[in-house]
């Protein structure tokens, strides 16, 4: 694979996944920065770059408890949210209706307005598959970045739905 950087204008590269983790190690690049797999066509976050590093997001099942967890972290844009909508549908077959979902924004640093349509389809996904509790983890209720409002149009009226400051009180919450 060839990689393309954008940083402060300008285009660097190609470069292997190998290359690119040299050039991060000795800060030429930061994982902010933007990267292209795709000569150019589309851009993301160089720490989105399959290889590289932890992504901007993980989806988990627990079958044993029937639980579908999501985590964000760090500047999420538009093609992440986008990817991890197709990792839920991938991981909702293994859930049985009935299933909770802990959303945790704990390490989310920032993310773009671009999301929503990817957020509401994530919604939409697990409403259809049958969610029965949604438990988000946000530690400062200040920067809830509309999910409260998006619950309303994208959830059946029977989805228990609760924001926690914390994964304590959100376990807490899960073993009721």
């Amino acid at each position: 694979m060839q990689i393309y950087v954008s940083k402060s204008g300008q285009r660097y590269g190609p470069y292997s996944v190998e290359e690119l983790k040299q050039q991060l190690d000795s800060n030429v690049f930061t994982p902010e920065d933007f990267a292209s797999c795709d000569d150019s066509r589309s851009w993301i976050r160089i720490s989105a770059v399959p290889g590289i590093g932890p992504g901007c997001f993980t989806v988990e099942t627990d079958q044993a408890k029937n639980l579908l967890v999501i985590r964000y972290r760090g500047c999420v844009g538009s093609p992440d949210v986008k990817r991890c909508a197709e990792e839920i549908r991938e991981a909702l077959p293994k859930m049985q209706s009935g299933f909770q979902l802990l959303a945790d924004f704990t390490e989310l640093e920032s993310m773009d307005v671009t999301c929503v349509p990817h957020i509401g389809n994530i919604m939409n996904l697990c409403d259809e598959n049958g969610v029965s509790a949604v438990v988000r983890i946000i530690p400062d209720p200040k920067r809830d970045i509309g999910l409260q409002i998006m619950s309303y149009f994208h959830y059946g009226g029977g989805v228990n739905i609760v924001t926690c400051e914390n994964l304590g009180d959100a376990t807490k919450i899960l073993s009721q």
